[in-house]
């Protein structure tokens, strides 16, 4: 298009000066050639290497210049924050501003502080009702419920604490089938007898044993009642203590001296009872203290003839049962 309007319409040579208004616009259209070069090549271009198609060049930052803008930048943060700091804290230049701060903390703390609960109305105690009178009946039953409060009620209006029921059983008597040691302390104290007997003349110290209370036991026996007491069959402690398979009672009763041999009206001793009612563990305490193996009962039985006749019906009974029609095997 050009080389056409060079050559002009005649066909005559032609040049920029001939025409000066074609000359101004042919050096704008170079001039904006020129300027989209240049932006495509600062777009095009890029990590420090200049543009391969040559013309104007173009350098991006290299690692160096990044680097340092980046320190820079850092350094320019760090310089920030210390002047938001060090406009936050506060200037005491003379004593006036020493008590603002001293205030302003006082205040926070109370802003911070729970505030005190509002005080509870104070609870006066409330009267005891005042219990009634105590009867013997009344009694009884509290001593082996260990009712403590009905008991102190009845000896402080001067109960005896002796009094019985129809079998002569006492309080004593239910404290210490029950177990209750601090009552049993209580009763001893206060006068009731420690050998008191029941219908059958048993203490409350065959009553301990009965139940296996060791520590009952031993608090009798220090207040003095006999280890070697006995009832209307002539039984002692001793054989309550077996038959009820009581050993730690049965070591402690030997070990204050009661008699080992002893024998009730049947002639019966602790070891017939072990032996009787299968006591392994009493019969190997009594052999182990020096039971006799040969004193005879009132049917002239040994302990050791005994246990052959309960081994022998029990070999007589299985046999009974095997010879049995209607035994299926």
């Amino acid at each position: 298009m050009l080389e056409e309007r060079s050559r002009g319409v005649g066909g005559g040579q032609w040049s920029p000066s001939s025409n000066p208004a074609y000359f101004c616009r042919f050096h704008l259209t170079l001039l904006q050639v020129s300027g989209e070069r240049v932006e495509r090549t600062k777009l095009e271009c890029g990590h420090g290497v200049p543009d391969p198609g040559g013309g104007l060049r173009s350098w991006r930052l290299g690692p160096q210049e990044a680097e340092a803008r980046e320190r820079q930048k850092l350094d320019e943060e760090k310089r920030r924050r210390l002047e938001r700091f060090n406009s936050s804290r506060t200037n005491l230049e003379n004593l006036a501003d020493l008590e603002k701060l001293v205030q302003r903390r006082k205040e926070k703390r109370l802003k911070r502080r729970v505030p005190p609960k509002a005080p509870q109305p104070e609870v006066k105690p409330q009267p005891q009702a005042q219990l009634e009178p105590v009867g013997l009946e009344v009694f009884l039953k509290a001593a082996a419920e260990n009712q403590e409060a009905l008991i102190d009620k009845y000896l402080a209006d001067g109960g005896d604490p002796n009094a019985h029921d129809k079998l002569h059983r006492t309080a004593l008597h239910w404290a210490c089938l029950k177990g209750h040691c601090e009552l049993v302390n209580k009763l001893l104290e206060a006068g009731a007898a420690v050998d008191t007997r029941d219908l059958l003349d048993r203490t409350p110290v065959f009553w301990a044993c009965r139940r296996g209370h060791l520590d009952i036991l031993k608090q009798l026996l220090n207040w003095g009642a006999q280890v070697n007491a006995r009832d209307k069959i002539w039984s002692t402690p001793l054989h309550v203590a077996v038959r009820t398979g009581h050993c730690d009672c049965l070591d402690h009763l030997i070990a204050c001296g009661a008699r080992i041999d002893a024998q009730d009206k049947e002639g019966d001793t602790a070891l017939h009872e072990a032996v009787r009612h299968g006591r392994y563990r009493a019969m190997k305490l009594l052999l182990l203290y020096g039971a006799g193996l040969g004193v005879h009962n009132a049917a002239s039985v040994t302990p050791v003839q005994l246990a052959r006749d309960w081994q022998r019906g029990i070999q007589e009974a299985l046999q009974a049962h095997v010879r049995h029609t209607r035994t299926r095997c």
